[in-house]
C-alpha cells in the first residue's frame, strides 16, 4: 500500500514507485545497477553509527560487505515537491554477511530523497534506520 502526502499527478507517482522497486532490484543485482538509480553526488547514512558515504563507496559496500539475496519493501509514503520526492518505508532485505552462513533478515525503516532528471528518478540521500531484531 502506498500512501501519499501531496497532489502530485498519478503519472508522477507510478513512476517514483517505479524507481522504489527498481532499487530493490538494484540492491539484488548489485554495485552497478545501484550506482544507475543513483545521482553523482548522492550520499547515504547507514550503519549503527550513520556513516555517511558517496554513491560509489555505498554501492560497493552494500554489493560486497552485505550482499542483498532479497528485498522488500512496505508500507511506502510519498511526498513530493516539485522535481524532488521524499519517500518513507520499511525495507526488509536478507543478506549474507558470510557465505558459510545462511542469509540474515535485516529490516531498516527508509528515507530516500528522488531528483527528477531526464533520465528518470534518481536518488539524491538515502537514510536508513535498524530495526533490530526485525520486526
Amino acid at each position: 500500500m502506498t500512501t501519499t502526502t501531496s497532489t502530485a499527478p498519478t503519472a508522477t507517482l507510478q513512476a517514483i514507485e517505479q524507481a522504489e522497486a527498481a532499487w530493490l532490484v538494484a540492491l539484488v543485482e548489485g554495485e552497478k545497477a545501484l550506482i544507475a538509480l543513483m545521482l553523482e553526488d548522492s550520499h547515504v547514512v547507514h550503519g549503527p553509527v550513520g556513516k555517511i558515504d558517496g554513491r560509489e563507496a555505498f554501492a560497493h559496500f552494500a554489493s560486497t560487505r552485505r550482499r542483498t539475496v532479497f528485498a522488500k519493501a512496505e508500507e511506502l509514503s510519498i511526498t513530493v515537491h516539485g522535481d524532488t520526492a521524499i519517500t518513507t518505508c520499511l525495507q526488509e532485505m536478507h543478506i549474507f554477511f558470510d557465505e558459510n552462513l545462511p542469509p540474515f533478515p535485516v529490516q531498516e525503516v527508509m528515507t530516500r530523497v528522488w531528483e527528477k532528471t531526464a533520465e528518470g528518478w534518481r536518488l539524491a540521500h538515502m537514510h536508513q534506520s535498524k530495526r533490530m531484531p526485525p520486526a
